[in-house]
């Protein structure tokens, strides 16, 4: 229980003080104290104290500021091991825009005012400019959108719902701040023309050889829409070539600092662990690429070379290739292609599947195939309109209703 105790100084100066217990994150009891000159202030300080301090058990939150919390929330996060590598390293960068702003604030102190302002400033200036500082300046800022503004909350949310279930806060602040709503961006797709483009320089990639198989990458993720991360673990363990299937349980992903890590049956969900079919077209293609496979690891010697698994497209060694690396390799074909504003891998992974709707395909088999659990997420986000088939969707309405006009007509 909260209490006030009178205290009289050595000089004879009286004054009133708070006495209250809480809780460390250690979980020692320990006693704190606050000195106030009347006896009313100290009176109704002891009883804020008793009300969130020991009847809910937070615990020292005052003397922790947001920086120390984040710190601590990475570090729990971290030892648990439910979040990958790769969210963990978002995590810790978008606490850490956040720290920049209201890192010296108090977790208990912290209130909506302070969030608005930090997410104001961070969208006027909370980005590293691209541009290269000259030496002897500070890097440069650069605004920030309003879809990394939204991430940078939803973390900010999710540690500080944290501290409340861990009652170092009674309640936390991010509920009572609006959260950033970005617009939706519209995905553009790779048509066939593009595909074409890209795919012919893929063929000068492969053939010269600076990336030796680059045309067959490109065909599987045209022909399967495969993610980047299920393609870069793509191993010949994984390939029936008498069925002409590809089995999607093993991937590589970008580790904290950009490395890459192999994960066997850890895919991106549930469903995302598949059985797809390839066309019969890959066949010699994939065949050719494994005797070049070969011979790289004869060259580099089987004792030094990767072969469990053996990946389809590795770095040096046979070790797994970085996400990073993929996508630049990608960009430079579009670059050469002169086809621009297209995601590298998605782009060939949202024209698949809105050309498979386009020609008939159901939704339930574009959603296996592209390992959604619901066809409703498929349409939402995947299936985009391809040129000219609304134009067609209008004339083909059009004759049904000149059929009706006739028959109206005739009486």
């Amino acid at each position: 229980m909260a209490s006030v105790r009178r205290h009289v100084s050595a000089s004879g100066k009286v004054s009133f003080q708070a006495v209250w217990n809480l809780t460390t994150k250690d979980g020692q009891r320990k006693r704190m104290t606050k000195s106030f000159a009347k006896q009313a202030d100290a009176r109704a300080h002891a009883a804020k104290m008793e009300a969130e301090c020991e009847k809910r058990g937070i615990g020292d939150a005052e003397r922790q500021t947001f920086d120390q919390f984040k710190d601590r929330v990475l570090k729990h996060w971290e030892l648990r091991g439910k979040l990958e590598g790769t969210t963990l390293a978002g995590y810790r960068h978008n606490l850490g825009m956040l720290a920049r702003e209201i890192g010296h604030i108090g977790i208990c102190k912290l209130n909506a005012l302070h969030i608005d302002e930090a997410l104001a400033t961070l969208k006027a200036a909370g980005g590293a400019s691209r541009k290269p500082a000259k030496e002897g300046e500070r890097p440069g800022t650069r605004p920030l959108s309003d879809r990394t503004l939204l991430h940078v909350y939803r973390v900010g949310s999710t540690a500080m719902e944290q501290a409340r279930k861990w009652k170092l806060v009674s309640a936390n602040p991010f509920k009572d701040v609006e959260a950033p709503k970005p617009r939706k961006k519209k995905i553009a797709i790779m048509n066939e023309e593009q595909a074409a483009q890209v795919y012919r320089r893929a063929i000068i990639a492969h053939e010269s050889g600076k990336h030796p198989g680059m045309d067959l990458l490109v065909g599987l993720l045209f022909t399967t829409g495969i993610r980047r991360s299920e393609i870069l673990g793509l191993a010949f363990d994984a390939i029936n070539l008498d069925a002409c299937t590809i089995s999607i349980f093993r991937t590589v992903v970008a580790g904290e600092k950009g490395a890459a890590v192999l994960r066997d049956h850890r895919t991106k969900s549930e469903t995302s662990e598949r059985i797809i079919s390839f066309p019969p077209d890959l066949l010699p293609m994939i065949k050719r690429h494994r005797q070049w496979l070969g011979e790289a690891a004869l060259k580099w010697g089987r004792q030094n070379y990767r072969t469990e698994p053996l990946l389809l497209f590795p770095t040096f060694g046979g070790e797994p290739l970085t996400p990073v690396t993929l996508s630049t390799r990608l960009r430079q074909l579009h670059r050469q292609a002169k086809v621009a504003g297209i995601m590298p891998t998605h782009g060939f992974r949202h024209g698949m599947a809105s050309q498979l709707i386009a020609d008939g395909t159901d939704v339930k088999t574009v959603a296996d195939r592209l390992g959604h659990a619901t066809v409703a997420f498929t349409l939402a986000t995947y299936v985009h309109t391809v040129d000219g088939r609304d134009r067609a969707a209008a004339q083909q309405l059009g004759n049904r209703f000149g059929a009706v006009r006739d028959a109206a007509e005739r009486g």
